[in-house]
């Protein structure tokens, strides 16, 4: 059974989702530290993992998607690092091989970063939308799944549709409109 797991971004700064070079892969941040799992432990190819925007100044908003990806790869950390495809990213530099640590790697993705778009009313109320730290992923039906990816698929292209809001170096882009606006 597909899962989604969904929790807010609060800083989208490139790194986690770290979106470039045609996949989207999530390293950092989505992983529990000893006595519980978190996202990157839990998921599993083909459960979706949904990020919502943050109060921040580095995230999109309340009521906003950043991004969605179809989990493609689960490696361990060590594996991920060690990946001739995935050695140069900026999110397998950062860190050394760590005993039950994972990546999540998407090459099905959906990120808005900047153009971050709204939460349609019918996903919102469900709730999509998880509010404050941790993660949510139990209360989504098959049917909702289905429904909010089809939309996904349907609607948006593919891949990169806006940028981080505070890109690091590996990603050579504008400023982030939103932490724009808001000043």
């Amino acid at each position: 059974m597909t899962k989604l797991f969904s929790y807010v971004v609060d800083h989208d700064l490139g790194l986690a989702p770290h979106p470039s070079g045609g996949c989207c892969s999530l390293v950092e941040c989505k992983h529990g530290y000893g006595r519980y799992k978190n996202i990157v432990e839990l998921a599993e190819k083909n459960d979706w993992v949904v990020g919502t925007g943050g109060v921040s100044g580095e995230s999109a908003g309340k009521g906003k998607l950043i991004y969605a990806m179809r989990v493609d790869e689960k490696l361990t950390l060590g594996k991920y690092c060690d990946d001739n495809r995935f050695k140069e990213r900026i999110d397998a530099k950062r860190h050394s091989p760590r005993k039950n640590r994972f990546a999540l790697v998407s090459r099905h993705f959906f990120y808005f970063g900047d153009n971050a778009i709204r939460i349609p009313a019918r996903f919102k109320n469900f709730p999509l939308e998880k509010k404050g730290q941790g993660f949510r992923y139990k209360n989504f039906t098959e049917d909702f799944i289905s429904d909010f990816t089809n939309w996904l698929e349907t609607t948006f292209k593919l891949g990169l549709n806006g940028w981080p809001c505070d890109p690091l170096s590996a990603l050579d882009t504008p400023k982030c409109a939103y932490k724009v606006r808001r000043k």
